[in-house]
């Protein structure tokens, strides 16, 4: 019996580093019953499958908690809305922090810096002359400095007898091996007072305040786009009752109530207007700029911005189920995610600190080996120490994830997973359906052709009823043909959908097959066409067949014409250095005419929906990384089959769930934009790695000393400090560079 998987999501507080996110995914994978959990350090969440015979969230809780980190499990309600405070909160406190170290540090400074600027201090804490109360005075100073950053001691000494060292493990031992050292040096009344460094752990402390205050604003600034969408959900809607109007929560708006939405206000709900007319900017879903005509009967979607009608609309989904609340959630999910390239980083994170340590003790013990002093020892130990910062690798990936499916929902496109956004980028060749995403999508029939002995009322008649509620555009299509001759349904029975060819049916107890040419192949229809007749199947259009009774009654010809903007987004595409292949179970004919519109040289027609993935199988075992944009049932298979499955807002339910980007606009240009944004979002996570990777792998060395024997300088732990610092606000500032990406220009 296969085991069943549940989901739950944590929030996580108290990490400090990359090694905080090793600690708390090894402390939940230990959990028996486990599959596996992944941990987002940009927004303290934790994402845990496992097994509910073997496991709950009690235990899951109490193993993060074992590891030093507190935890709880977050409710079906609880989004990155909360996050945004959480975040604002930590700023806050580590801005005051930071300014009540700063207080105290500044002065320590001046103080300990005064013998070397030659400013004369009153006799009575002058280190000439009574170097006690000078050294005392420092201590006193720095102790304020010290309580201010006290989470470090805590959390730091912790991690470490837990077996598992962080970040704030190395700041600890590093401030307190100055702060000892001094206490030693100054204990022992030495009239030498290079011995103190009181400063050096002052500044460090301030220093490394000022940078996470940094951060913590700058991550905050990095969920602005989700905030954005947030922001789209009014509180309050106004209910039409027995013609009366009354303003109530959103949360007691039901499916089926009437709710007046008057011009300038957003449309709290999906809806379909009974009355009115507006013009509606979906700019916040879509990413297109210019309002759209909406009347009566027509669909409207929550979070838009009705602009000058007043409008009545019937509830038809409220609260979770809502396009909005589905939108979120998917962002949601693709930021809490991890992309593959960020395990290099976990695996580096997992092993850093223990590594810095070695290295630290390593470079004291050579150094004390070589003959240094006492001072020169602790200063090289105590830069190692400070200037290792694995905040930064724990950064370099999420933060530009969140930034990157953030600016793609604002803009149209949704990203299902971090997975997703990096798979997009190493496309080369990109599968496209063609009714509904190269074309229009409403076809139109221009021509009904009858075989001898049936009438064209009477072969669109039995086409139409067996088309009756199809999802296909070309089955809808002839529905609209029919109703042109006051078309009245009939009752079918025996109804079978042939996906991919067509359907059949029985409709006043006649058998009638509607579909392709292979569908009448299949059902032993004689297919010959007299010449005169197959003469007048217009070039290009596309051929619906019907058959009555085992005989072909005549053929339905439709036109879907191609869309404007498919020939510049396949243009831009190409350019891009994809190969753009059509995919379509039309016929030669109609797939050559699209083609051609559209600048596309490699096609495939006439496919059934299992053919479709095998064509994109095929491709991938030659090496492709492949792309699939479908909108339709039939495309399913192939939209689960691609590296990359797209599809369009307008598609199917199956089409929109084995997809893994949405595109919210019926535009095949905002294909453009997922492409530029993958690329913009993987080079900017490369350059945040980059950068990681070698400021450590510079500034280790450096700090060790290595460069000294050399003629080189060495580093002073308050340098250091400064670096480790801003290394993590280097990071976090580069991935918020992802903001000024252009939909037109690309990043910029």
């Amino acid at each position: 019996m296969e085991r069943t998987l549940q989901v739950i999501n944590l929030d996580i507080q108290g990490m400090t580093c990359a090694g905080c996110v090793s600690s708390v995914e090894k402390a939940l994978g230990n959990v028996n019953g486990v599959d596996s959990a992944e941990v987002n350090f940009a927004l303290n969440r934790a994402s845990v499958h496992f097994n509910p015979e073997f496991a709950n969230s009690s235990q899951l809780v109490s193993a993060v908690e074992a590891a030093g980190f507190s935890a709880r499990r977050l409710k079906e309600n609880d989004n990155l809305a909360q996050h945004s405070e959480q975040s604002e909160e930590e700023y806050l406190k580590l801005r005051g922090r930071m300014k009540f170290a700063l207080g105290f540090s500044v002065p320590l400074v001046l103080l300990a810096m005064a013998p070397m600027l030659e400013v004369s201090l009153p006799a009575l804490i002058a280190p000439e002359t009574e170097p006690l109360n000078y050294g005392m005075i420092q201590l006193i100073l720095a102790l304020p400095v010290l309580w201010a950053g006290r989470d470090f001691y805590t959390k730091g000494f912790a991690a470490f007898f837990c077996r598992s060292p962080n970040m704030d493990t190395l700041i600890a031992m590093g401030t307190s091996a100055a702060v000892g050292f001094s206490i030693w040096n100054l204990s022992g009344m030495s009239q030498n007072m290079e011995g103190l460094y009181f400063e050096t752990a002052g500044v460090i402390i301030s220093l490394i305040l000022l940078g996470k205050s940094l951060e913590s604003k700058s991550r905050t600034r990095a969920s602005e786009a989700i905030n954005s969408l947030l922001k789209l959900r009014p509180k309050e809607a106004i209910l039409v009752h027995n013609g009366k109007e009354s303003s109530i929560s959103i949360d007691l708006v039901h499916s089926g109530d009437i709710l007046k939405i008057r011009p300038g206000s957003i449309i709290p709900v999906d809806g379909v207007i009974v009355e009115g007319s507006s013009y509606v900017d979906e700019s916040m879903l879509t990413g297109e700029a210019v309002p759209v005509k909406k009347t009566i009967g027509t669909e409207v979607t929550g979070g838009t911005l009705n602009t000058n009608g007043v409008l009545d609309i019937r509830v038809k989904r409220v609260g979770a189920q809502t396009t909005l609340s589905g939108i979120i959630h998917m962002v949601e999910n693709a930021q809490l995610a991890k992309a593959p390239v960020s395990r290099v980083a976990d695996k580096v994170a997992g092993v850093f600190v223990p590594i810095v340590l070695i290295i630290a003790a390593v470079s004291g013990i050579l150094w004390w080996v070589s003959g240094a002093e006492a001072n020169e020892i602790l200063s090289y130990t105590i830069a190692v120490l400070v200037i290792a910062c694995p905040c930064a690798l724990g950064l370099a990936t999420p933060i530009a994830i969140l930034v990157g499916t953030g600016i793609g929902a604002r803009n149209g496109v949704l990203f299902r997973s971090a997975v997703a956004l990096e798979a997009a980028h190493d496309l080369d060749t990109l599968f496209m359906d063609k009714t509904g995403t190269l074309t229009e999508g409403s076809p139109k029939v221009t021509k009904l052709l009858t075989m001898e002995g049936f009438e064209k009322e009477f072969l669109l008649l039995y086409a139409a009823s067996t088309e009756q509620g199809s999802e296909h555009p070309l089955g809808r299509a002839v529905v609209e043909e029919a109703e042109k001759y006051n078309f009245e349904s009939t009752e079918i029975s025996g109804f079978e959908a042939k996906s991919g060819f067509g359907v059949k049916a029985k409709v006043n107890g006649s058998t009638v097959i509607t579909g392709n040419q292979s569908l009448m192949q299949a059902e032993n229809i004689n297919f010959d066409i007299p010449p005169e007749t197959a003469k007048q199947i217009p070039i290009g259009s596309t051929s619906v067949f019907v058959g009555i009774e085992g005989k072909l009654a005549g053929v339905i010809c439709l036109e879907d014409q191609a869309r404007p903007e498919s020939i510049q987004a396949v243009g831009k595409i190409r350019e891009m250095g994809l190969e753009v292949v059509m995919l379509t179970g039309d016929q030669q004919t109609s797939a050559d005419a699209v083609a051609q519109k559209t600048g596309i040289t490699k096609l495939h027609s006439a496919v059934i929906p299992e053919e479709k993935s095998k064509i994109i199988k095929d491709y991938q075992q030659k090496g492709c990384r492949v792309g699939m944009i479908g909108d339709g049932i039939n495309d399913a298979p192939a939209l689960a089959q691609a590296e990359v499955g797209i599809s369009m807002g307008s598609g199917t339910d199956v089409a929109l769930e084995t997809s893994d980007v949405v595109l919210m606009k019926n535009d095949l240009r905002h294909v453009v934009v997922a492409l530029l944004l993958s690329r913009a979002t993987l080079r900017n996570i490369r350059q945040n790695l980059f950068w990681a990777f070698g400021y450590n792998v510079i500034g280790i060395p450096v700090a060790a000393g290595l460069l000294v024997p050399l003629g080189g300088p060495a580093l002073h732990p308050m340098l250091a400090a400064t670096a480790m610092a801003l290394s993590s606000v280097s990071v976090v500032l580069n991935s918020l560079r992802l903001r000024k990406f252009s939909v037109s220009q690309g990043p910029q």
